[in-house]
């Protein structure tokens, strides 16, 4: 059996680059405040991850027009496929186990 390979449009590929930023930056901020649970844990736990990804979502949802202008590219968020963000997200976020 193969496996499918998603295409990507520019949209949601620059908003993932974002999200991906935004959530290191967050990440590393609540790792910082609480550094003394153990972040497999908070990743392991949906009731704590879900609506960590949903806020990181919406701060670049938010902000996704500034951003991209800022770093000098061209994003349409009216073409960001956010079910695919927000799965990358959650695989993404395996990067930060220890």
């Amino acid at each position: 059996m193969s496996k499918e390979k998603i295409s990507i449009n520019k949209s949601t590929e620059l908003f993932y680059d974002l999200a991906c930023r935004s959530f290191a930056a967050s990440w590393n901020m609540f790792m910082e405040v609480n550094g003394n649970g153990d972040a497999n844990d908070y990743l392991d736990d949906p009731d704590f991850m879900s609506p960590f990804i949903i806020h990181v979502i919406d701060h670049i949802q938010n902000n996704f027009e500034i951003f991209t202008a800022k770093e000098g590219n061209g994003g349409n968020i009216h073409e960001v496929n956010f079910k695919m963000v927000a799965a990358m997200l959650v695989e993404y976020s395996d990067t930060f186990r220890k």
